[in-house]
């Protein structure tokens, strides 16, 4: 089989960057034409529906609303064809650029509606709202890779399921044994029957928070120490492991540092893979808890730790004993699972022995990834220089 061609192998090479929700490793890459472009039908979509659930009004009669959104459709077709016709384009292709005109329409033109048909400023500043927000979601999520990204950490953060008992005796021993003592006496039954899910719920998301804010602080010094000591050698040979491995790329006399927006790519691809490692170990031992509970923890004993009536969820017998799962097992076992997740987040992220155990494996596959950046990005300049 003839090897690739050099533009075959640069194609291959971005779409594996992009598949590893590393897309802003892809040479040039640019939010007008790679993130709106791609959004465009999403987005008509969205400001047509908006204009059909805004547009009817108490005070028109019913062909008047019809007529409305007829008129904002085809308003925003027009605006379509309009923007095709001016680039010398089909009228109705998707554009190959979508500027500041176009994103300021979709947020404006569909605000405008419930205003002009019947003077609902709030449901038009609420509309225009909405649609900010909704840009900045796709942006950040296909411009970042979100999705990609996500499905590539998952599938790396996965490998982990099998072994994740190992893991938890081997990264939280001590702390093991300190919720087991705590999870057997009164104090967190009396405290979970107190405790309403909403509140709860926002201690959990406190225990998130913190844990998010001491990853971040931390990721800096993580993204530096993947590219630390690389000679163009090593580059190389790591690049074999990548699509890149078929391009002919010379030393160059310096590799692109990583920008603003790689850097953040990175840190983000960090992030997500150190957030499916803590959520694992939390839902293993808030599992391990629950199951714990419900089989040592008889119904009657659980009353008496809560002094209160529990509120069972599921209840049976087993070996002559009355077994239940209530809200406070769910609630206790939620806690401390919750608490769990914030040790071993700061643990992961401040402990060598942790990390080198625990974030070998992603450490390694990203500096493959930098690897096959540094070759592909040799490649690319080459061929700006070759044709200026």
């Amino acid at each position: 089989m003839p090897a690739p061609s050099e533009s075959e192998t640069l194609a291959a090479t971005e779409r594996w960057f992009t598949a590893r929700g590393l897309p802003h490793f892809i040479f040039r890459y640019s939010a007008s034409r790679d993130v709106w472009t791609r959004a465009v039908p999403l987005l008509t979509l969205v400001a047509l529906g908006e204009v059909a659930a805004n547009a009817p009004s108490d005070d028109f009669p019913v062909w008047g609303s019809v007529l409305a959104c007829l008129v904002a459709f085809f308003a925003v077709l027009a605006v379509w064809v309009t923007a095709n016709i001016l680039r010398h384009r089909p009228p109705l292709s998707r554009p190959d650029d979508v500027g500041p005109v176009e994103i300021a329409l979709f947020v404006i033109v569909p605000a405008l509606v419930p205003i002009v048909a019947s003077n609902q400023w709030r449901s038009g500043l609420i509309t225009g709202g909405a649609n900010v927000l909704l840009l900045a979601l796709i942006y950040v999520g296909t411009s970042y890779g979100v999705v990609p990204m996500t499905r590539w950490v998952v599938g790396h953060g996965t490998r982990q399921i099998l072994s994740v008992s190992a893991l938890l005796v081997r990264a939280l021993p001590l702390l093991l044994l300190v919720v087991i003592i705590v999870f057997y006496t009164a104090e967190p039954y009396q405290f979970a029957h107190a405790l309403p899910w909403p509140l709860l719920v926002l201690a959990l998301l406190l225990f998130a928070l913190v844990g998010i804010a001491f990853a971040i602080v931390r990721v800096p010094r993580q993204v530096g120490e993947l590219s630390e000591h690389e000679t163009w050698r090593l580059l190389r040979t790591r690049a074999n492991a990548t699509p890149a491995a078929h391009l002919r790329a010379s030393k160059p006399p310096e590799v692109p540092t990583l920008s603003r927006k790689e850097w953040v790519n990175v840190g983000l691809v960090v992030l997500a893979s150190e957030a499916i490692l803590v959520v694992l170990v939390g839902l293993a031992m808030f599992g391990f808890l629950v199951v714990l509970g419900m089989l040592t923890v008889p119904a009657d004993l659980a009353t008496a730790w809560a002094t209160a009536p529990i509120d069972k969820l599921v209840s049976f017998r087993l070996f002559g004993a009355d077994l239940a799962i209530s809200s406070e097992l769910l609630k206790t076992s939620a806690f401390l699972a919750g608490f769990t997740s914030l040790q071993f987040t700061v643990s992961l992220l401040s402990d060598g022995t942790y990390q080198e155990e625990f974030l070998h494996d992603l450490r390694e596959e990203l500096r493959d990834a930098l690897a096959a950046r540094a070759v592909y990005l040799t490649v690319k300049i080459r061929q700006v220089h070759a044709k200026s």
